[in-house]
């Protein structure tokens, strides 16, 4: 496992076990994120302020969980692609399952990674065919 695979999953495990501390810091505060729940760019603090607008009074749970992940370093860049399901079980309603495809750009400095870029959106919104020829 590289480097770069091993602070992704620090990074998923965090948010995993609630550690939100942990995983704040594994992204830099600079950090571009469009995410498919928000209709606007926000840094990490923007993040942080949607994911605790969403409070967890307010779910009796929820899990981001990434699949047929690719990683993919040059230097002091790096790259995770892959697929992933949030499912998540409001306190006043149904489940909420939404399939989305993300992208991360990680950076290392100082021996250490971290995420300065993290776009995901839902699969519906991609085309999945050819086009017609």
């Amino acid at each position: 496992m590289s480097d770069l695979e091993e602070a992704f999953t620090g990074l998923v495990d965090a948010l995993a076990t609630g550690d939100l501390g942990g995983f704040y810091g594994r992204i830099d505060p600079r950090a571009v994120i469009l995410d498919e729940d928000l209709p606007f760019r926000v840094d990490r603090g923007g993040f942080e302020a949607h994911i605790a607008f969403h409070g967890p009074g307010n779910w009796e749970g929820f899990q981001w969980k990434p699949s047929h992940a690719r990683f993919l370093t040059a230097g002091l860049a790096g790259v995770v692609t892959g697929f992933a399901m949030f499912r998540g079980k409001p306190v006043d309603s149904g489940y909420r399952l939404r399939p989305m495809l993300f992208t991360q750009t990680w950076h290392r400095e100082d021996g250490d990674w971290k995420v300065t870029s993290w776009h995901q959106s839902p699969i519906v919104g991609h085309v999945s065919t050819q086009s017609p020829g």
